[in-house]
């Protein structure tokens, strides 16, 4: 007998489609083995996309037909969606892994719900992207986005410990508010380069991408400041760089010369030779002083106090170990 088969859709519309069979495309993010209470055992799954989470079942007699691959990780299903309280439920006939390239669009499997209220905006502009960039760089996105070391970790990460953009999922909004001016500039100061455009918004979404491992989501990692975050930025995007490389040169050399000028400590910084280089570095000093919120009025206000050289506050910006600490939180 035959069982005709459905596209699931998405987790939110799985519920339309239940006691029906059918393949869908969703990122798998964790699994366990459970027993039952007649002692059976089986798999619980975790499969999340943009608009939800679902739990998935692996029954014994397909567990043969279930490969568990690295986590988090786009997979393909053959399943049939149940209702258990009012939740749908995926109960899996077979799974497989898929690859970054068997995927349309990162943001697609995405958890956006893990994202903070506030950050939303940020992940609809990280879509948007995302279907607005031609090939081959889209690609390049989908690749880095589907990394297990950057996908999920880049939506709740922090932009800083406590300068701009501090809580969780600050550093999306910090990698994402500018993407349109940096479009502008790039057209304004290379308006015969087709590419500068694209190439201005990747090097900007992904200036900040080492503060994944030296800032954190709640708290530093260990050894957070052992190297600086623009050198762990390299290496993140190291994989992904090669990718590109095979498929177009120039774009790889492209956004390798942004990240190697902004990897230059600011004080040794020359004119870059690529002024994509200098936008990016510049937008994110812009960004960056987003914490600053004093306006006309402040400057103005009679109660506006002058701050005195000799207070706490300026010998922290002076102290060594301070510097250290702004430099990879800003």
């Amino acid at each position: 007998m035959v069982i005709e088969t459905v596209e699931l859709g998405t987790v939110a519309t799985l519920p339309l489609k239940a006691g029906m069979t059918g393949h869908g495309t969703y990122l798998l993010t964790e699994y366990s083995e459970r027993e039952g209470s007649s002692g059976q055992l089986r798999l619980q799954l975790t499969l999340e996309d943009a608009t939800g989470r679902v739990t998935a079942f692996v029954w014994p007699e397909t567990r043969d037909s279930v490969v568990i691959p690295p986590l988090p990780c786009p997979v393909s299903v053959l399943a049939c969606v149940q209702i258990f309280d009012n939740k749908p439920q995926l109960k899996v006939q077979c799974l497989a892994g898929l690859a970054s390239h068997e995927v349309e669009r990162a943001t697609s499997l995405l958890p956006r719900h893990r994202c903070p209220e506030a950050v939303l905006p940020a992940f609809d502009r990280l879509a948007r992207l995302e279907s607005e960039l031609p090939s081959p760089l889209n690609g390049f996105l989908r690749e880095a986005l589907l990394d297990p070391m950057v996908g999920i970790p880049f939506l709740k990460c922090r932009g800083s410990v406590q300068h701009h953009h501090a809580f969780v999922g600050g550093l999306l909004a910090h990698s994402t508010e500018l993407l349109d001016l940096a479009t502008e500039a790039a057209r304004f100061l290379a308006p015969d380069d087709a590419w500068s455009p694209h190439l201005a918004q990747l090097g900007y979404l992904f200036h900040d991408l080492g503060k994944l491992r030296s800032v954190g989501e709640v708290r530093r990692p260990m050894y957070a400041l052992a190297v600086r975050h623009e050198m762990v930025t390299i290496e993140l995007l190291a994989p992904h760089l090669r990718w590109l490389e095979l498929r177009d040169l120039r774009l790889a050399t492209g956004l390798r010369a942004v990240f190697d000028h902004l990897a230059t400590p600011f004080s040794a910084r020359k004119i870059p030779r690529y002024v994509i280089a200098e936008i990016v570095a510049t937008l994110d000093q812009w960004s960056a002083a987003s914490h600053n919120r004093r306006d006309l009025a402040s400057l103005l206000s009679p109660e506006q106090k002058r701050i005195d050289t000799s207070t706490a506050a300026h010998r922290f910006a002076h102290s060594s170990a301070q510097i250290a600490e702004t430099r990879d939180a800003g």
